[in-house]
């Protein structure tokens, strides 16, 4: 059975198999259940399902998802979102598909639609999501958010002047000389959404000069934004150039002396996205985890443990700001990717990092 684009597709196979006719006359309410139950019954008799993604959020999901659904046996794979996609590419290569979801950085699921890849996907759920969780060129949909923006260790800064926007960098005090660290946009998704972001907001020149002012101030190349938050907890590195919330706030809750800024001129916002396979072996259950993501109790879930819920009616979580009430910076992350090449080229020029 091939995966179905909305309740009404499950409910013309009730009519295809003979049953519609004893849901006529049920409330639109009672159908939409029927409906639900249809689909979780033919995701039951799949068995099985296949999640590729972010090592962070995906344990949450197919721990919830498997309480609700124990019929159902849940496989994964999570690490480095490229990594991950670059499996799922060589698997359909091979003309072994394996994946049924993919539940990660945006940029790797759009580069899969793109690509031709992802089933065409509108959740059930859409209805109950807020504008953050409908990408404009939809095809799939965002499962949660994160914030990128400025973090120092407030004890080691605390007789230093502190950055108000990505502009101080120009021209960095002496003060700010070996206390930066930022992370490579090569292989970080997030990092790359921040370095597009820059590039596109400020444009190559002026953001050029951010840059270049960063590393001049002997800013430091770090593997990821999890090695920066050490250093930054410690007071090694206690200015990041960037953060993101998910890895900030973490060390915050462990009583960390660390405070999250929001640039004058923004923040960046980075999503994961939920991409279903076209050729998932199991559509059904690949269905049933989508809208599973996106309900009232897994995006409570994700909210309590620190990362952006996307679906209305969910409190944000407690200790960083409210991400719809933040001051974004311009993103077009499908016009990023198509520039991929060219940003990474022009933040290692100017940076003298490489990227590679």
């Amino acid at each position: 059975m091939g995966i179905e684009n909305s309740r009404r597709n499950v409910l013309h196979n009730f009519a295809v198999a003979g049953v519609l006719s004893a849901l006529a006359g049920l409330p639109t309410a009672q159908l939409a259940r029927a409906a639900d139950a249809a689909l979780v019954a033919a995701a039951e008799k799949e068995g099985q399902l296949v999640v590729y993604g972010d090592p962070f959020t995906v344990p949450l999901l197919i721990k919830a998802f498997g309480a609700k659904y124990p019929k159902i046996k849940v496989t994964s794979a999570t690490g480095d979102a490229w990594q991950i996609y670059n499996r799922f590419v060589a698997e359909n290569a091979a003309g072994k598909p394996l994946l049924d979801v993919m539940y990660q950085a945006e940029d790797t699921v759009i580069t899969a639609k793109t690509s031709g890849y992802l089933a065409d996907f509108t959740s059930g759920e859409a209805g109950s999501l807020s504008k953050l969780g409908l990408p404009p060129g939809g095809g799939y949909v965002r499962g949660n958010g994160n914030l990128i923006l400025f973090a120092y260790n407030h004890e080691s800064m605390a007789k230093k002047p502190l950055p108000k926007d990505w502009t101080d960098y120009i021209t960095p005090p002496a003060e700010w000389d070996g206390l930066g660290a930022m992370s490579n946009p090569g292989s970080s998704s997030a990092t790359f959404a921040t370095v597009a972001a820059i590039h596109q907001t400020f444009g190559a020149e002026k953001g050029g000069a951010i840059l270049k002012g960063f590393r001049s101030a002997k800013g430091e190349l770090n593997p990821s934004m999890g090695v920066m938050a050490t250093k930054l907890q410690t007071g090694e590195r206690p200015l990041d150039f960037f953060n993101i919330t998910t890895a900030v706030s973490g060390i915050i809750a462990k009583g960390a002396p660390v405070t999250m800024a929001v640039p004058a001129s923004g923040g960046v916002a980075q999503f994961n996205a939920i991409g279903l396979s076209k050729n998932a072996p199991h559509p059904n259950a690949a269905r049933l985890l989508a809208d599973f993501a996106l309900g009232h109790e897994m995006q409570t879930i994700f909210a309590e443990a620190g990362v952006y819920p996307v679906r209305n009616g969910v409190a944000s979580p407690k200790g960083i700001p409210v991400l719809a009430d933040v001051k974004l910076l311009d993103l077009d992350l499908e016009k990023a990717l198509k520039d991929r090449d060219t940003i990474l080229n022009w933040w290692a020029a100017s940076t003298g990092f490489s990227y590679r």
